[in-house]
């Protein structure tokens, strides 16, 4: 194995991942540069790749959505084989909808539900968000997730592809639903990475006011983890010290791969046009 190809939101990308929680900047020197290119270097994938001597092809992006995420790797596989590659890839929130725009020829991602927000995430030309919450429907949205989740782990396995799948965020009250479908984390709370942090760092489920966290909203657990420095006071994304104890969380699994995997005969040659659901 010479490749990590990861995937998945900011988190994985690792925005604002220099922030060194025991030396704080200001929030608008965090702003200003939490997304240069030196940030990446203290990303756990980063951590992981650098550790194992693999080199990372990212495909991950700040605020992207799972359905970006899909397309970014069919585009990927059209060019590139998954010969020696280990997949690690966190499933992010149901709640952001990619679509495409005419007048930027380009996709955008947005958070639909957002519906009391005024603010845009996104050009204001995109238009009103009132469209995009009259279409959108969570239980759908699960459903078409734990579809295309299914469709990539059989993709992966028919190649012999090794995989790692983490729930990032646990913003869906449904997503217990398709825990099977992610690889088991090591606490015993919820699987999600946001939560196996509250956790690990000292947060007890007896005291979440939820069943389901919401990175972006007022949540108990998510100020527990920027008192305890894990993530930044202002974006709540994780600092340098959290990232690192996301990639001691993660390698073993990706120890065990590198341990134990063998690949089938000459899988590698398939292309994706070749391999059909």
């Amino acid at each position: 194995m010479t490749r990590l190809l990861t995937l998945g939101c900011s988190w994985v990308r690792g925005v604002g991942a220099d922030y060194d929680a025991n030396h704080p900047q200001d929030e608008k020197t965090y702003h200003r540069h939490c997304q240069n290119d030196g940030t990446w270097k203290y990303a756990f994938r980063t951590l992981l790749s650098q550790k194992y001597g693999l080199r990372n092809v990212n495909l991950s992006a700040a605020g992207s959505s799972n359905h970006a995420q899909s397309r970014k790797l069919r585009e990927y596989l059209h060019k590139n084989s998954l010969e020696d590659t280990i997949v690690l890839w966190g499933v992010t929130s149901i709640y952001r909808m990619e679509m495409w725009f005419n007048n930027i020829d380009a996709h955008w991602c947005f958070q639909p539900t957002q519906k009391n927000n005024s603010k845009i995430c996104g050009p204001k030309w995109c238009g009103p968000k009132q469209f995009f919450w009259h279409h959108f429907d969570e239980a759908n949205e699960n459903r078409t997730l734990s579809a295309d989740i299914s469709h990539w782990q059989r993709y992966f396995s028919h190649l012999g592809v090794p995989q790692i799948w983490f729930d990032t965020l646990n913003v869906n009250k449904y997503v217990g639903r398709l825990y099977n479908k992610f690889d088991t984390l090591p606490y015993p709370c919820n699987q999600d990475l946001l939560s196996q942090l509250a956790y690990k760092n000292g947060w007890s489920a007896d005291n979440d006011k939820y069943h389901h966290s919401n990175w972006e909203a007022d949540c108990d657990r998510i100020h527990h983890l920027a008192k305890a420095k894990v993530v930044n006071p202002w974006s709540y994304h994780p600092t340098r010290q959290g990232h690192e104890q996301i990639a001691e969380m993660l390698d073993p699994y990706l120890k065990n791969i590198l341990d134990n995997h063998r690949p089938k005969l000459n899988p590698y040659t398939i292309k994706w046009n070749d391999v059909h659901d």
